[in-house]
């Protein structure tokens, strides 16, 4: 037996091996052609992923971030099936479809951070899909100016470095409109299926998304031969999955979130032009400079604020090239695939129809009566009528696909902007996700195409596509300084923290994290039993998903009418205070000795304040001034306090009754106070847990300019918060919403409803 190789096994680099050994190098060319083709994949997934992972702790973490990735917690540690989220701005309830995708990272773990990190992940994605499908359908250079123009937009950015369900959308979107493309440009077959499942999974991202509808059934029509019957088929089983938790919950509320749809769909709308403004800030560095002074984006405004005018124009560009090669009358265009020429004139119909011709030109039966002409003519007519220009339109743009292609890239972009402009309700940023990132790859298509026609016009003339070259990485670059500016003031807090709709200040993980620890920690090595915890609209649900991590029993309390201080016989606890809960500080210091320990720091405002509070000595409460079993009236007069340039009452009661911490379980007082001769005021005092013997500071707010009464009835009532987890058949389902249970009408003693507190 022969050890010698042939030669046709001998490779080229086997022969020049030094050792004259047969070790095949062949993978070396492979891996050098595919990082020559693929090098700016790297680029793009490093210019994309620092600018959404960069300080990803200072996340922000709101109502909306905390509640999503709470629910996702819940679900997982408490067998439920999600049938919401949270509440839309229209007041109906939203899809789950976003919890499920929280839910394996809330499984592992119960830190927001890794919430905003898939966020990050997906956004990243995005950017990486643009190149891949701007390049297979409109060339290499267009691709990576597209992805790098939408991987470094500082707008995309800002929604792309935190929780909230439409942040998530565009990775959907661009791999719907793959879908699309794979049936229409590239005429595959099974392409149906996973659009109709993308679709509804955007949907499930924000309802506005049933507008992408509209390149949907543009895609049907002009892909019909490419439909299977099994496609639809699988699709309608999957949207039955993916909807199913969405149907109970509807089931189970009689369909109210539709009725509320289609009462609003019947609100008197108008024309404006809100839609094209909010099209065009996904586009702008920002709307206007930061007013901040420590802001990196107000000192770079006056440089990188030719973005705002540059890249509209860019983008009017490339539609207008869109519309340009879609009108040029080229039989044959860069992208007809060889499924495109099947599809050609006349391909299916069947020759024993004998169908009229004119010219060369075969036209379908149908169309015999309108074009009242003999069956076969030897030359074409002069004129044709309109049914047979319109047929002849059709049929040679179903045979280029190139420009089917087109008018699905125009049909995204413009038909759902021209729908939104037209609305009953006021528009929201989030609306416009589904356009993402639609105006880059138009503009990426419009700078690849000049590059292209430049050295077809004049030999001289072929220079200036480095001036093409020059002008997007210009526009990459400035875009790349501004978003990078931004992300280090959202992470240095280089921002007014007052300013961010619709909550009353700015909230980030980072910091709410820390306070809490801080809290935690400090309770800990002063041996300390409790831990109180104001909260307000801004902070309360993010506050107590994440007080449920520590280790010291803790309660938390709505700061805006009430404070809550320990038993006097417990001895002193930590009070963490919140950055602007102003009249907590206020009442603090006139019923306890505060000691203040620290002020653990926030992005951008106000601090918290950690306190270790010891409440101050009261004298033997009288059993007459008591709502049994509830509230102990501890001083027997209302005293009067001036505060923030308001008037308020403050009465002082020790907590009779005790409620241990349960999940998503809230225990409130609804106190009314009614002054002699004014008007009423009230105050709601809201708890996590109770314990008894603690001591309650309610202020009851006056009206403005009247004078202080001398005495006031107070009345109150009592209830419980629970999340709304209703059982439907053998499912226990989860929502965003709460009820409330266990109403009373407080009684005092003798079986009075209300006390009377003397004014001093």
């Amino acid at each position: 037996m022969s050890l010698k190789l042939s030669k046709k096994n001998i490779s080229n680099n086997d022969a020049l091996s030094p050792t004259g050994a047969s070790t095949s190098h062949s993978w070396l060319p492979r891996f050098a052609s595919l990082a020559t083709n693929t090098w700016e994949v790297c680029l793009i997934l490093l210019v994309a992923g620092f600018l959404r992972f960069y300080q990803i702790n200072t996340t922000e973490l709101d109502e909306d971030q905390a509640k999503l990735f709470r629910m996702a917690y819940d679900a997982v540690h408490h067998a439920l099936l999600p049938t919401t989220s949270n509440a839309a701005s229209i007041g109906i309830a939203n899809p789950p479809g976003v919890i499920y995708l929280f839910m394996p990272l809330a499984a592992f773990s119960a830190n927001p951070l890794w919430g905003a990190v898939l966020v990050g992940a997906f956004t990243t994605a995005t950017a990486v899909l643009t190149y891949f499908f701007t390049r297979r359908y409109y060339g290499r250079l267009a691709g990576v100016i597209a992805a790098l123009l939408y991987a470094t937009a500082a707008r995309p950015l800002t929604y792309a470095r935190f929780i909230w369900q439409p942040n998530l959308m565009p990775p959907f979107v661009i791999l719907f409109m793959f879908a699309l493309f794979w049936g229409v440009v590239e005429r595959r077959k099974g392409w149906l299926f996973p659009a109709l499942l993308l679709f509804g999974i955007l949907y499930q991202m924000h309802p506005t998304t049933l507008l992408l509808a509209v390149p949907l059934l543009i895609a049907i029509v002009l892909a019909p031969r490419t439909l299977r019957w099994r496609d639809l088929a699988f699709a309608f089983i999957s949207l039955i999955v993916i909807f199913f938790p969405y149907l109970i919950w509807e089931m189970f509320t009689s369909f109210v979130d539709i009725r509320t749809v289609f009462t609003l769909a019947g609100q008197h709308a108008h024309i404006d032009t809100q839609a094209i403004h909010l099209y065009r800030t996904f586009l702008s560095p920002f709307d206007t400079p930061p007013t901040d002074t420590r802001s990196v984006v107000r000192m770079l405004a006056p440089a990188i604020s030719w973005l705002s005018i540059a890249v509209p124009l860019l983008t009017l560009a490339g539609f207008a090239t869109a519309g340009l090669l879609l009108l040029r009358p080229e039989g044959r265009q860069k992208g007809t695939t060889e499924a495109g020429e099947r599809n050609m004139v006349g391909a299916g119909l069947a020759p024993a129809l004998s169908p009229p011709m004119v010219g060369a030109r075969v036209y379908p039966p149908w169309l015999a009566p309108a074009l009242s002409l003999p069956t076969v003519g030897a030359s074409p007519a002069p004129t044709l009528p309109l049914a047979a220009t319109l047929y002849n339109w059709w049929t040679d743009l179903r045979a280029t696909p190139y420009k089917c292609g087109l008018i699905l890239l125009l049909a995204w972009q413009i038909v759902p902007l021209l729908i939104l402009s037209r609305h009953a309700i006021p528009l929201h940023s989030q609306y416009f996700f589904m356009f993402l990132p639609g105006p880059f790859i138009l503009i990426g298509l419009f700078l690849a195409k000049l590059v292209e026609w430049l050295p077809e016009q004049r030999q001289q003339w072929s220079l200036l596509r480095y001036g093409v070259y020059a002008l997007a990485g210009l526009v990459i670059i400035a875009q790349l300084v501004g978003s990078t500016a931004a992300v280090i003031d959202t992470s240095s807090g280089n921002f007014d923290d007052r300013g961010f709709q619709p909550y009353p200040y700015h909230n980030d993980l980072r910091s709410l994290q820390h306070a809490v620890s801080e809290a935690d920690q400090l309770a800990q090595q002063r041996h300390l039993n409790r831990v109180y915890i104001t909260t307000d609209f801004a902070t309360q649900t993010a506050l107590r998903y994440l007080a449920e991590q520590m280790q010291t029993p803790t309660t938390l309390f709505d700061a805006s009418n009430c404070l809550v201080l320990p038993n006097p016989a417990a001895g002193p606890a930590v009070l963490l205070v919140g950055p602007y809960d102003g009249l907590t500080n206020a009442l603090l210091s006139q019923f306890a000795s505060a000691m203040l320990v620290d002020q653990p720091t926030r992005l951008a405002g106000a601090p918290f304040r950690l306190y270790i509070v010891t409440p101050r000595a009261v004298q033997s409460p009288s059993q007459q001034n008591t709502f049994a079993g509830n509230l102990q009236l501890l001083t027997m007069h209302a005293q009067p306090l001036s505060f923030n340039s308001t008037s308020w009452l403050i009465t002082h009661w020790s907590l009779l009754r005790a409620e241990q911490p349960s999940f998503r379980t809230t225990y409130s007082y609804a106190m009314t106070a009614l002054p002699n001769g004014q008007q009423s005021s009230s105050g709601k005092c809201t708890f996590t847990a109770i314990r008894a013997g603690d001591q309650l500071v309610v202020a009851f707010r006056l009206s403005n300019g009247t004078p202080v009464p001398a005495s006031v009835t107070i009345k109150a009532q009592s209830f419980t918060t629970i999340p709304n987890n209703p059982f439907y058949g053998p499912f226990h389902l989860e929502t965003d919403s709460d009820q409330n249970i266990a109403k009373a009408a407080l009684q005092t003693t003798d079986g009075r409803d209300s006390i009377a507190v003397p004014v001093v």
